[in-house]
């Protein structure tokens, strides 16, 4: 009877070592590309989020300035004031006629008697202070922050994941997602969908919005959107 010879030949211990090398390296890809990706998606969703928020913000924030100087105000027509953006210096102010550029930390205006509401440009969005019947104030003043009894609203809130993305060329606070920039134009406007009229006196202001977007945005440089608002109150 023919005796079966069977191969006892195996793998060598370094085909072994290769092999190993081989899948970690793959393993090592596979993570690094899963990695990459989880971080490009949470950025996306961030930024996509943010983006709704600032367009939704924006909007509301709209609606709100179309109302400042309507009804009998002790200052009709002229009730509206610009803080200076250098921080919450309350005694840096500028006159809207004079320095309408400039851009505002705060945005002030009467809304009855010794009351006041006002929009504050703040580091991680935009806030209203004194919804509704307005907060105490002399001379237009802007909001006690330490005052409990004075009503915040957020308007525009901003991650500050999404806030820490930067730009090569700009890494200034002017450059970062979210950031805005208020100013006030002394100019005649309408408000949106009314033509030129001689029955119609124009707006004397209008404020202006720019913000900073994470759609179309690039490695680069920020994406800037701009909000217009007539304030055709005040004549």
């Amino acid at each position: 009877m023919n005796s079966l010879n069977f191969s006892q030949r195996g793998v060598t211990l370094i085909e072994i070592l290769i092999a190993l090398t081989l899948s970690i390296i793959i393993i090592l890809a596979m993570l690094r590309a899963f990695v990459t990706t989880g971080k490009v998606t949470a950025e996306a969703s961030l930024g996509a989020q943010t983006d709704s928020g600032l367009m939704l913000g924006l909007i509301a924030t709209d609606r709100i300035l179309q109302g400042i100087g309507f009804g009998d105000m002790p200052n009709y027509g002229s009730g509206f004031k610009a803080y200076k953006f250098i921080g919450a210096d309350s005694s840096d102010t500028y006159n809207v006629t004079t320095n309408s550029s400039d851009n505002a930390e705060y945005l002030v205006w009467a809304v009855g008697a010794n009351k006041c509401q006002a929009l504050r440009n703040a580091s991680n969005g935009l806030l209203l202070y004194g919804k509704g019947a307005g907060y105490s104030c002399t001379d237009l003043s802007k909001p006690d922050l330490d005052d409990d009894s004075v009503s915040v609203e957020r308007l525009i809130q901003i991650n500050d994941a999404v806030q820490n993305i930067q730009f090569e060329t700009g890494k200034d606070a002017d450059q970062k997602i979210g950031a805005m920039h208020i100013a006030v134009d002394q100019k005649e406007c309408w408000p949106f969908g009314i033509v030129n009229s001689t029955d119609l006196k124009p707006g004397k202001y209008q404020v202006v919005i720019a913000t900073n977007t994470y759609a179309a945005s690039t490695e680069t440089m920020a994406h800037k959107i701009e909000n217009t608002t007539c304030l055709f109150n005040f004549k």
